[in-house]
């Protein structure tokens, strides 16, 4: 193999045996066109260990070689490919065909434009029937895609203009395309959108903002989108009936950022981000026209006016995205800048500044580092605003021609606008080559001495001393220019510091308060005052008060963004007074970025968590650290938190410490991220689970120490919310406690043994300590409820259920669950006693017993009953029982716990109406959704809607467009007809048996 010696591979031996069997059965002349190409390669290793894999992967690999050979070019573009992305090799190994497609048939030298790339999908999505397939073609689309406009990258090495042009054409044209798989799902089961006629065009646009905006995508890009809708009103109506506007766009949103998002067997199309969106997460998915034009008129802030400047319309209808950029172009640009609202942009960059210093990745990242990409967006965007309302040249999305129009204005001058701008090509596409190579959001240049040689390399460098050399060079010009805007003549945050000085002319602050809606200045003022001094008779240290001034700016703004300011700050001020020690609680705030909007999101939702947090100060890490609270908990890292609080001085205090703070991260998960009713169900659940078994353990180990040990088969079982994996904030565990008596030689009864030991569970989730209490426990379900043995034998429960239980109980039986002690033995009673429920014929007795249950909750229900009026929660799951056992014969898939997961089945199966299943799914996600904000707010498991007051805010917690309660009862009336036909039909089924 004498013909590679020269090739400076990094591991010899291996790497000239694989070059050998790329080689092997080669015409000689590819021997020669593999050196120089290996010779002149960043990464020569890299490089023919992908050959090797990329051949092994082929159809015909000698028809590979000899094409390498003939073509000098192609094997070129090949190793170039593969020195710079293992990435690219993954795709190129996965679809070997999409060489010769390259090589042959692939648009190289221009950007594609995205109408192109639309009529390709078209004709590639049109014959595919399931959304599955869709996806799936959109996805193998996009990928050959990437795989083109990186070899123009990396290859053609084509200006950096024309390749964040193709990339973004391409998700251009995915999004399009995304939303015509969603209108195909969406049309035949709700009709048209509201406002929708072929003269008006479709009534939804979206708009793209960040780097898409910009028209200057990365390869790893999120996209930012925003959705919005022409008007309000109903669809006209499909399969399953009619949605509301705010529905039919929720469920279309949804649809495309499925579409584009969800992970499959394909990877995913683009990562979506919503966030930026008129009020954020807490907002409508897709809002309307005239709301959206109004909330950047009345709540717009300065961050939202930078993320505008990047607004485009890039899909749907673009004439009414037109129209609505047009409409907000005074919020965005206005005519006159005010110091307060710079000093609130400048605020924004600091904060973002002081993330990456704290993560020690400053001199390393390309994107958020000092003199980094984010810099010169920055300096751009900044004198864009500033200048914006009179010059409309300025009003551009894109940032090098910003820059060019900044120096023609004379706001840069010509050596300014000419390094921002060829530094700005410089750091993207150093950019490019970072995300290239594993085809992952990265921004930082590697650490290690190696890697970044190796970049270096690629980049065209001779090492990563040289590259580094010219990294700092750049930046550093480029943070010279920032810092000439930064020090621009600005307000500051002296208003901050008026208005918190008592005796001060704060007439600014004043203002400001009463702009961002409290609506008494002046008490909001003295609060804030007491926060920052103390009393005045015990007053702060000044660098307590100092602290709080530092954060006092993001903190009122939080405030504002939350709504109700004036309430949630009285909330907050209780809750910090309890705090021993402000001044720590002010270094957290200012430690943490998110703390405090996190912070004025508990307050706005649930008092009862900020009291929960006033008794143990710790949760704060929690609260404001994404890293925890962005994902569920699994069980055994519960497991393990509980195992760690037990060595803690107060081992007792393990349960209830692991019981607050998950439920704290659950309902902040709820709160900021959004989670759904039923994964706040199912965590909870989950929660519960794992302290029922180590108090179950606890009281085994007691109990065997008084009676000895026995060995008897024992369980529990769940039923109710917790059996259907549907707890909330304030749930009771429906418990029964079942043995088998099998162990004769023990000298304590298994009765009066298994006794003790479920009193011991009771007793211990029941029983009140100074850690407040687990649960309340509800037993009343076991064989003879209240006056039956506690613990029961395994054939008592099963005769009971089989010959003496009502109907009403047999019901409840079908949520039966084993959750603690031998599950096992508990799964095989379960099984039992769901074919026992499930199996059973109703009589005329069982329905009508079960209608005079029914009347007596209803008829003693006040109208704002959640659970029990007519048409509440409990109508819900009635309803849902009884469809259940109307069809569990037939199709024993229908066998589910929770409510949710069987209407989904029932619905899959097509054995009722979709629309009725539709109505007790919406009713009961609503219903469940408020139950769980009112238990969120009192930390009780009341039922009913509060006062109108009370219940008004917990609307505008909501974002509901009404009185929730108002909501409630229109969906409860849809509800209640559905029940009555349903016991109904058993009744009449019944009679005719």
């Amino acid at each position: 193999m004498e013909w590679g010696v020269d090739i400076p591979f990094e591991d010899p031996e291996r790497d000239q045996s694989l070059l050998a069997a790329v080689g092997e059965g080669a015409p000689e002349s590819l021997h020669s066109v593999l050196r120089d190409c290996l010779t002149q390669s960043a990464d020569p290793s890299r490089a023919v260990r992908a050959l090797a894999r990329f051949l092994e992967r082929c159809f015909d690999p000698a028809t590979e070689r000899l094409m390498m050979a003939e073509a000098p070019s192609y094997c070129r573009m090949l190793v170039t490919l593969f020195e710079n992305s293992p990435f690219l090799e993954d795709i190129l190994c996965r679809n070997p065909e999409y060489a010769s497609w390259l090589w042959t048939e692939a648009e190289l030298n221009d950007a594609v434009e995205t109408e192109t790339h639309l009529r390709e999908l078209q004709r590639l999505v049109r014959p595919q029937d399931r959304l599955e397939d869709r996806r799936s073609v959109l996805r193998r689309f996009i990928r050959r895609e990437l795989l083109r406009i990186a070899a123009r990258e990396v290859w053609k090495r084509m200006p950096l203009i024309s390749v964040v042009t193709d990339l973004s054409n391409l998700a251009d044209a995915a999004i399009s395309c995304a939303l015509t798989i969603a209108r195909a799902e969406m049309e035949p089961l709700y009709g048209f959108p509201p406002g929708y006629s072929d003269d008006k065009g479709y009534p939804f646009v979206v708009l793209a903002l960040g780097k898409l905006g910009g028209r200057e995508l990365n390869f790893s890009s999120d996209i930012d989108l925003i959705f919005l809708c022409a008007e309000r009103g109903e669809s006209t109506g499909g399969t399953r009936g009619i949605l509301e506007h705010e529905e039919y766009y929720r469920k279309l949103g949804e649809l495309i950022i499925r579409v584009l998002s969800e992970p499959t067997a394909d990877g995913i199309a683009y990562r979506v981000d919503m966030r930026l969106r008129p009020f954020g997460r807490s907002g409508p998915l897709c809002c309307v026209f005239d709301d959206a034009t109004d909330y950047y008129a009345v709540y717009g802030r300065a961050w939202e006016r930078q993320a505008l400047i990047k607004a485009r319309a890039c899909a749907g209808n673009l004439d009414l995205g037109m129209r609505f950029l047009d409409r907000i172009r005074p919020f965005v640009y206005p005519r006159y800048f005010d110091d307060v609202t710079l000093e609130e942009i400048r605020q924004i960059k600091v904060q973002s500044e002081t993330r990456v210093r704290q993560a020690g990745i400053s001199g390393r990242e390309v994107k958020h580092g000092e003199g980094g990409i984010r810099d010169i967006e920055f300096t751009v965007q900044l004198l864009q605003l500033l200048n914006g309302g009179r010059w409309p040249d300025l009003r551009t999305a894109n940032t090098l021609k910003a820059i060019r129009a900044l120096g023609i204005r004379q706001y840069l001058s010509p050596f300014e606008a000419e390094r921002l701008a060829t530094n700005y090509v410089f750091l993207r596409q150093l950019e490019h080559r970072l995300q290239i190579e594993h085809g992952l959001q990265v921004h930082a240049l590697p650490e290690s001495e190696e890697a970044l040689d190796a970049l270096a390399k690629r980049m065209g460098f001779r090492n990563g001393d040289a590259l580094m050399a010219v990294f700092r060079q750049r930046t550093s010009e480029i943070r010279t220019i920032l810092q000439r805007f930064l020090t621009e003549k600005g307000a500051g945050n002296l208003w901050v510091a008026a208005l918190l000085e008592r005796g001060a002319d704060a007439a600014d602050g004043l203002a400001r308060l009463a702009q961002w809606g409290f609506k008494d200045p002046q008490r909001a003022r003295s609060i804030l005052q007491n926060m920052a001094n103390g009393p005045e008779d015990k007053p702060f240290t000044r660098d307590t008060a100092q602290r709080f001034i530092r954060v006092a700016p993001v903190l009122i703004q939080d405030l504002a963004e939350e709504g109700d300011p004036d309430i949630i700050l009285d909330r907050l001020y209780s809750m910090l007074q309890a705090v021993p020690a402000p001044g720590g609680m002010y270094s957290l705030l200012e430690s943490y970025p998110g703390l405090s909007s996190r912070l004025t999101v508990l307050a706005a939702n649930s008092p009862w968590l900020c009291e929960m947090i006033t008794r143990d100060i710790s949760l704060l890490d929690l609260v404001g650290s994404p890293q925890l609270t962005a994902r569920a908990s699994s069980r055994e890292e519960l497991e393990s938190e509980l195992e760690m609080l037990q060595s803690a001085t107060t081992p007792d205090a393990a349960p209830y410490r692991l019981k607050l703070g998950e439920m704290l991260k659950v309902a902040v998960r709820e709160l900021v991220y959004g989670i759904s009713v039923m994964d706040v169900g199912d965590e909870l659940t989950q929660l519960g689970e794992v302290i029922l078994n180590y108090v179950l353990q606890q009281s085994m180990r007691e109990v065997a120490a008084r009676f000895g040990s026995r060995c008897d088969a024992f369980a529990v079982l769940a039923l109710g919310k917790f059996g259907g994996r549907e707890m909330g904030y304030a749930s009771d565990l429906d418990l029964i406690f079942v043995y088998e008596d099998t162990d004769q030689r023990a000298d304590t009864a298994a009765v009066e043994y298994y006794a003790a030991v479920s009193a011991g569970v009771i007793r211990r989730l029941k029983e009140p300590t100074r850690w407040g209490r687990l649960y309340d426990v509800d037993a009343r379900l076991r064989p003879d409820g209240n006056k039956g043995i506690l613990a029961v034998s395994r054939d008592r429960l099963i005769g009971y259920y089989r010959q003496e239980a009502q109907m009403w109980e047999r019901l409840a039986l079908m949520k039966v669950r084993p959750v603690a002690g031998d599950i096992a033995f508990g799964e095989s009673l379960a099984v039992m006693l769901r074919e026992i429920a499930f199996g059973w014929d109703m009589t005329p007795d069982d329905v009508a017993h079960i209608e005079t249950l029914r009347d007596r909750l209803t008829g003693n229900a006040a109208a704002g009953d959640l659970k029990h009026a007519p048409g509440g929660l409990s109508d819900i799951e009635l309803a849902t029982r009884l469809m259940q056992l109307r069809h569990a014969r037939q199709c024993p898939e229908v066998w589910h716990w929770g409510v949710f997961r069987a209407l989904d089945a029932l619905e899959s199966h097509k054995l009722e109406p979709a629309e009725d299943l539709e109505t007790l799914r919406d009713g009961y996600l609503y219903l469940r959704r408020v139950l769980n904000r009112l238990r969120m707010a009192r930390g009780s498991s009341a039922t009913a809607f509060p006062g109108e007051e009370e219940r008004l805010y917990l609307g505008r917690r909501l974002r509901l467009n009404d009185d929730p309660l108002k909501i409630a009862m229109e969906k409860m009336d849809r509800v209640k007809p559905i029940t009555d036909r349903m016991l109904a039909w058993f009744r009449e089924h019944a009679e005719q048996c």
